[in-house]
This record gives structure tokens, C-alpha cells and sequence, in this order.
């Protein structure tokens, strides 16, 4: 009777243990089709990219440098998306001022601190162009701007945004043309509909479970109605070897690998527009992983729509740039804004080798 007892257990215990295993290997499955694996280093490749199609999106310091890189080349860049971010030329060379009137102006009797002058930015950006420095200024009055800021974003305050709202309008681009979203309350991240962290953190990995589709909502804004996000990938997330495109990327805030998302239609030869994506401080590779390049939404809508999404990686350097941030204070030089900047122009020969097929 014990015996049978037993092996009754036994048996039963064996079924349940197998059911386990499949639901297991079953919800491994999902996520390997969810989400798409880097396939190893490669040569970045020759697409054939609709060079009028491109656009740049960033959150933090990966937005001050979408903004410097689409006032600077806006010959080539036809759009911005702007999470938690400022006007162009904010820091101004200055650490201290990038580090308060660009992020937390806080209006203190004993040192009150105003947020960005966006007017005033405008009128140096207008300056910068006139003297060679950019791309002429009047190419932005046509382009569309996403700008988004958290209503409990604790890093970067809305005044900031207010500002990047008011540089635009400055030089020409019209409210039609600009989409400011400003009422959810996330904290300091990017957002997306069913991944990251609780919606009002500002905690790293910096991208936040809103209930919102920020990377179709910026795609949308930036280049029109779109197919719908795709639940299985065609394509592949390749990584690439940044030191291509600069020497000695660590030394100048640039790590060894980028990544980008090519939908195989695009590596099919079929023409493709391309969105350059900036992750901000603290959010390469070598900080969170596959969290940015992989889990911000960006893949999903770049595969049914024909968009090659380009994920550029900065690096940590030790007292210049201890966060891994991208530069828009001036720690690789005071050219850091301009169309000869050292990490821009890296970027945009990553551009030139992807748009020359």
C-alpha cells in the first residue's frame, strides 16, 4: 500500500514538473522572438537609406546631443525627438551651468537660478550658422520636434524642456510642427507601454513602464503614419565596431561596440530611412546591458516600417565624464556642438557608410 502511495506521488510529481518545464521553455521561446539578439561585431554595412529620411531621437544627455546634431546637420537631419533634455548650446562650455541652470534651475532667493533663455540660444544658434559652424538655421523651420518631459522627472526639470520649446519656435518652426508632451507622470527615463521600471522613478536603467509608446509616438511625429509595431522580427540587431568611424573612441567618450537594427527588407536592398536613437547617461552597453538598445520599442516599429534604427554608445571617463554621458558641456573640446565635433561627426560617418549603398 506505501509502495503504491509512493509511486502515485512520484508520478504525480513527475507531471507536474514536466508541465514546469514546458511553460519554461515556453516563456523562453516568447522572449527570444520578443526580443531580437545582437548577432557578434561585424562590418557596419552599405544600405540603401533615403538620405532626405533621416532623423534623431535622444532622452537626457543623448537628447542634448539629438538637438546639437540636428541644429548642426540639418542639411542631413530632418527631425528630433527630445526626452528630458534643453536647447542647443546650453552648457556653454561649463560643467557648472550644465549641471544647474540646464538640468535643475531652482529659483533660490540667496542664488536664483533661471532656467535656459531659449530666445537667447536661438540668436547664438543663428550666430554659429552664419559663421560656418552649422548647417544653415532656416532648415529647421520645416522639420517636426518631439519634446517630452516627465511631470516627476527629478533630473532634468520641465523648465528645461519649456526652454527647448522656445528655441524651436525662435527659429521659425511652427506649434504644427512640434508635439510637447508634458503631462504623464514619469520620472526620468524613457518610456514605453509594458517594460522598465515603475512609471515615476528616475533610477537607472532610465526607462520607465508608463502605459505609453514613446519610440512609436517619436517615429510617428518625426515621419508620418506608420504600419503597425511587429510581434516577430524579421531582422537583426548587429553590433558593430565604433573605432571604425573614430580612433581611440574610450578617449573621447565613445565606447569600442554601437549597435543597430536592420529589418531585412533593408538588408534586402529595398529603400530604408534611418532613426539614430541616443541613449543618455549611464545607459550604454556597458552600463545596462541590451536594456536601451534592445527594450525602448524602437525595433518593433523600425521592423514593419523599413526603418534602420542606429544605437551609437558612449563610454565612461574617469573625472571628464564619470556617467558615460554624451558630450554636450565641452569635455572633449569647445567645438562639442558644432558640425566638427569629435563624438557628432563620428556619428554621421557611421550615417555616410550606412546611406552609401
Amino acid at each position: 500500500m506505501v509502495n503504491e502511495v509512493v509511486t502515485t506521488f512520484l508520478q504525480r510529481l513527475k507531471a507536474v514538473f514536466s508541465v514546469l518545464v514546458f511553460f519554461l521553455l515556453t516563456a523562453v521561446l516568447g522572449w527570444i522572438l520578443v526580443f531580437v539578439q545582437p548577432v557578434n561585431a561585424q562590418e557596419l554595412r552599405s544600405l540603401n537609406i533615403n538620405r532626405n529620411n533621416i532623423t534623431v531621437s535622444g532622452l537626457s544627455s543623448g537628447a542634448y546631443m539629438a538637438v546639437q546634431m540636428h541644429t548642426a546637420f540639418s542639411n542631413r537631419i530632418q527631425g528630433a525627438g527630445v526626452v528630458a533634455g534643453g536647447p542647443f548650446y546650453c552648457a556653454q562650455d561649463s560643467l557648472t551651468k550644465a549641471l544647474t541652470t540646464c538640468m535643475k534651475p531652482i529659483p533660490i532667493a540667496a542664488n536664483p537660478l533661471k532656467p535656459p533663455n531659449g530666445k537667447e540660444l536661438a540668436t547664438m544658434a543663428r550666430e554659429f550658422s552664419n559663421e560656418g559652424k552649422t548647417d544653415p538655421i532656416s532648415n529647421l523651420r520645416d522639420d517636426s520636434v518631439y519634446l517630452f518631459s516627465g511631470a516627476k522627472d527629478s533630473i532634468v526639470y520641465t523648465s528645461v524642456m519649456d526652454a527647448t520649446q522656445k528655441f524651436y519656435r525662435a527659429l521659425g518652426v511652427g506649434n504644427n510642427h512640434i508635439k510637447y508632451i508634458k503631462n504623464i507622470p514619469a520620472g526620468h527615463g524613457f518610456i514605453t507601454p509594458d517594460w522598465g521600471k515603475q512609471c515615476s522613478l528616475s533610477q537607472s536603467p532610465f526607462i520607465n513602464d508608463c502605459d505609453y509608446d514613446q519610440a512609436g509616438e517619436i517615429l510617428k511625429h518625426l515621419l508620418g503614419k506608420l504600419n503597425p509595431p511587429t510581434k516577430n522580427f524579421s531582422g537583426q540587431l548587429i553590433e558593430f565596431k565604433q573605432d571604425k568611424f573614430i580612433q581611440n573612441p574610450r578617449a573621447h567618450g565613445m565606447a569600442q561596440k554601437g549597435y543597430i537594427y536592420i529589418p531585412q527588407a533593408c538588408a534586402d536592398g529595398e529603400a530604408c530611412r534611418l532613426h539614430i536613437a541616443l541613449h543618455g547617461c549611464e545607459q550604454s552597453y556597458e552600463d545596462i546591458g541590451d536594456e536601451y538598445y534592445a527594450h525602448t520599442g524602437y525595433n518593433q516599429w523600425a521592423d514593419s516600417n523599413n526603418i534602420v534604427v542606429l544605437y551609437p554608445q558612449a563610454h565612461r571617463i574617469r573625472l571628464k565624464n564619470p556617467k558615460g554621458c554624451w558630450d554636450w558641456w565641452g569635455y572633449t573640446n569647445s567645438e562639442y556642438a558644432f558640425k566638427n565635433s569629435v563624438q557628432a561627426s563620428a556619428i554621421m560617418k557611421m550615417v555616410d557608410q550606412l546611406s552609401s549603398g
